[in-house]
């Protein structure tokens, strides 16, 4: 008799500069390409704009930013994707936007596909939920509702 392999899905996100996520299926709500974002004066580098979307205002993080502590000079109209996650199950859900510099990928991951995080990716530490293997690439599963909590904003 064999085995099942049960399979997931899931969007591989592409921040530039070689730097790649995964969020869960459900999570990422849209993917804006024609957008207006706002800059927000006194804020945090990684997270200082916000897009108005749907009469809400959205936190707009970018992730090469918070890890390479530069921002990639976008010469288009950047990719934001527009995500959802929940602090706790008893809360309402809560959206948010990532700076993406490509399309996200919808692909399928097995239980068989899970690794550790190499030592050279430790700055996904904190936020990786757990990490696959990917085309010959780790690839760590953000913790939304860690990446957009204030506590997360206190320990950077």
């Amino acid at each position: 008799m064999t085995e099942e392999v049960t399979t997931s899905r899931a969007w591989l996100l592409d921040f530039g500069a070689g730097l790649q996520a995964a969020v869960g299926h459900h999570e990422m709500w849209q993917v804006l390409i024609s957008h207006k974002l706002f800059n927000v004066p006194g804020t945090l580098p990684y997270c200082n704009e916000v897009l108005i979307f749907q009469n809400q205002i959205l936190p707009v993080l970018d992730m090469s930013q918070l890890m390479e502590g530069q921002k990639i000079n976008r010469t288009t109209e950047s990719i934001i994707g527009i995500t959802v996650y929940q602090n706790d199950q008893s809360q309402p859900v809560q959206y948010s936007c990532l700076h993406l510099a490509t399309m996200p990928q919808n692909i399928y991951v097995s239980d068989e596909q899970e690794c550790e995080l190499p030592a050279d990716q430790k700055h996904w530490e904190s936020l990786a939920l757990c990490c696959f293997s990917y085309e010959d690439m780790v690839i760590p599963i953000i913790n939304l509702a860690y990446l957009f909590s204030e506590q997360f904003k206190k320990e950077v």
